[in-house]
């Protein structure tokens, strides 16, 4: 170990000579850890209650669709590629031939030296020089960096921690503080339907604990209004205020998704809160409310058969061209999950806006999209290209899906956890990887755990976003950290890639046994999709001058009593769900054949209807839209 340091202090001054000497090393001491495990025992106490027989299934389907390394890679836990296939003569058998086995490379463990002696290396360059280091050792790599290699490598985030504090950080203090301000937006506030003044005026995030009012003063921005569309679509501006705002552009956050949710109706989600012991009715509906907005967007936002997104998008560009057209000066896009993938699509869709994109946990795009970036990158914008970063958390599925993330640095954190207050050591499971890391304010939980100087760092620690799992109740709580996991470029982008598999899946969707999700939805949704659409439509007039003439126009309609013709964005919708128009109808007396199979008659689905007659809107849909009319003239005339 002194060998080694001594060597790197000989060394002093000549950076591109220690990053040789620190990459040789490296190579040396890097050793293929086999990942030929079958799903069962890669997921520990998550996998026993998965039988024999589905383990074998589930091993085959795994391989057979993701390849043998992403299937092994996904059920440890991590969604980077990391393990690749090599050969061996130990590894023949009659069923292979070729002798290949999956493995990754690792050094050391807690068992080993390796990684001490790898600290004091770390440890001896002076950190005048680590900088240049990395610069060079980035270099001979062919681009990749020092963090992604420690990343990949060392996979204990308790051995970890203390070499990534050794090397440069993985963004500027400037830069953590920009982004983990916009992480309390597009992880915690564009999910809240609070109008503008409250929002402002909010001292507690009843879910994570942050303070937006004190996050907002101190960093000088004030929430615009709720800006709600159709089909789940929401975003929320947020402007700086002059004298006080630490940048000046404004923030345009996108709503994304916090999870799988398929309820609806929000019935499951209303019965859950009516047994809940403090239970009020308007708890009640609120949940109702909430599940029926995250089915929305599970089904039509992360299910789409096309890019994800892109079903949100489509149907409202209008309404965020009138929200783009009111800011001043350019602006960033931000957004987690599916609102990251949609704060990447808008950007696309409409570049002149933007300056940078920032992302969390979220999902990419579809090539096409990213070069519509590149070229206006390299004509019109050249001057200031956009900038974009991606933040994610390994282990989190839904960053794998998405053609490309918009070109710009994508960096990594592992999010592990302890029981409250104990000493044991940190760790992750693939379970909570998926579920929690979803959901994590990464950022936050970094800058926390980093215990920082810098005011504005202080700020974003002690007012800021926490991890669920740290405010839950006795014996439940846990104590929660994010390590860095290492940064690459968009080009060198090291995640697994699941899109052509889930377009393959959502497509046929509609064939599966039981209810058409697709159809579900689109059917418990339609009345007040399309009723908006029609009200949305008188926003939009500029003919119309005033909230009271808008009033007055929408009162028209929502007395009404007659069908509303569908919109057309709705019926391409339909179409591209492949929506059923006729469907055996099993309620009727089946008809005898020669081949011993009755046949049933064929009944008209309610597409049908809506298509030839238009949709009839329910009293109570009307009463909704009513309620939300100063909502809807606001989000398209703004204040």
């Amino acid at each position: 170990m002194q060998r080694a340091a001594l060597k790197v202090k000989s060394l002093a001054g000549k950076p591109a000579e220690v990053a040789a000497y620190l990459n040789t090393w490296i190579q040396a001491n890097t050793r293929r850890l086999i990942r030929d495990r079958t799903v069962k025992s890669n997921l520990g106490e998550v996998g026993d209650a998965i039988p024999d027989w589905a383990d074998q299934l589930s091993n085959s389907v795994a391989k057979g669709l993701l390849g043998p390394g992403a299937a092994q890679d996904l059920t440890l836990g991590t969604t980077r590629q990391m393990s690749r296939t090599h050969h061996g003569l130990e590894f023949v058998t009659i069923g292979n031939l070729s002798g290949a086995y999956q493995a990754q490379d690792t050094i050391g463990s807690a068992t080993t030296h390796e990684v001490a002696v790898l600290r004091g290396i770390l440890a001896a360059i002076p950190v005048r020089e680590r900088a240049a280091v990395a610069a060079a050792y980035a270099k001979l790599n062919g681009g990749k960096t020092l963090s992604a290699t420690l990343g990949e490598r060392i996979r204990d985030p308790n051995l970890r921690a203390p070499l990534m504090a050794l090397i440069p950080p993985p963004v500027s203090d400037a830069t953590l503080t920009h982004d983990a301000f916009l992480e309390q937006l597009a992880v915690g506030l564009v999910y809240s339907n609070q109008p503008a003044d409250e929002m402002n005026a909010d001292t507690l995030d009843e879910r994570r604990h942050s303070n937006p009012a004190a996050l907002l003063t101190h960093f000088g921005f004030k929430a615009g209004p709720l800006v709600r569309g159709r089909w789940g679509f929401q975003m929320r501006v947020f402007l700086p205020i002059p004298g006080k705002a630490k940048w000046p552009h404004p923030i345009v956050a996108f709503r994304g998704t916090e999870g799988v949710q398929l309820d609806v109706k929000g019935d499951a989600a209303a019965k859950k809160a009516a047994a809940a012991k403090d239970k009020t009715d308007q708890i009640v509906r609120d949940a109702r409310s909430l599940a029926v907005e995250g089915s929305v967007d599970t089904v039509i936002g992360d299910a789409s058969p096309t890019q994800i997104g892109w079903l949100q998008v489509q149907p409202n560009l209008k309404l965020i061209d009138a929200n783009l057209s009111r800011l001043t000066g350019k602006a960033v896009s931000t957004g987690h999950s599916l609102g990251g993938g949609i704060a990447q699509l808008v950007t696309a869709l409409r570049p002149a806006h933007f300056s940078s994109v920032v992302t969390f946990q979220a999902p990419g795009i579809d090539a096409a999209e990213v070069q519509k970036v590149r070229q206006y990158n390299a004509g019109a914008g050249q001057g200031a290209p956009i900038t974009a970063r991606h933040y994610r958390v390994d282990g989190d599925i839904v960053p794998t899906a998405g053609e490309q993330a918009l070109d710009g640095q994508i960096y990594y954190f592992d999010r592990s956890s302890r029981p409250a207050g104990s000493r044991v050591p940190f760790q992750s499971s693939v379970a909570e990887n998926v579920q929690a890391g979803h959901v994590t304010p990464m950022l936050s939980t970094y800058i926390r755990g980093s215990k920082p100087v810098h005011p504005d760092l202080q700020v974003l620690a002690t007012q800021g976003l926490r991890d669920e799992a740290t405010l839950q109740p006795g014996k439940d709580k846990r104590d929660v950290q994010t390590t860095f996991s290492g940064s690459y470029s968009a080009a060198r982008d090291p995640r697994i890639n699941t899109e052509a598999n889930r377009k393959l899946a959502t497509g046929k969707l509609h064939l599966m046994p039981g209810e058409d999700p697709f159809e579900a939805v689109i059917y418990a949704n339609i009345a007040y999709n399309t009723l908006l659409s029609h009200i949305e439509a008188v926003a939009g007039d500029r003919n119309v001058k005033t909230y009271e003439a808008f009033k007055q126009r929408c009162a028209a309609i929502l007395n009404s009593t007659g069908p509303l013709p569908l919109d057309p964005d709705d019926v391409s919708l339909a179409s591209l769900l492949k929506l059923d128009h006729y469907e055996d109808d099993y309620d009727s007396t089946p008809m005898p054949t020669p081949y011993g199979m009755p046949v049933y008659q064929k009944k008209a689905m309610p597409i049908v209807t809506y298509l030839e007659s238009g949709v009839k809107i329910p009293q109570r849909v009307a009463d909704q839209v009513r309620v939300q009319l100063r909502e809807i003239w606001t989000a398209w005339r703004g204040q």
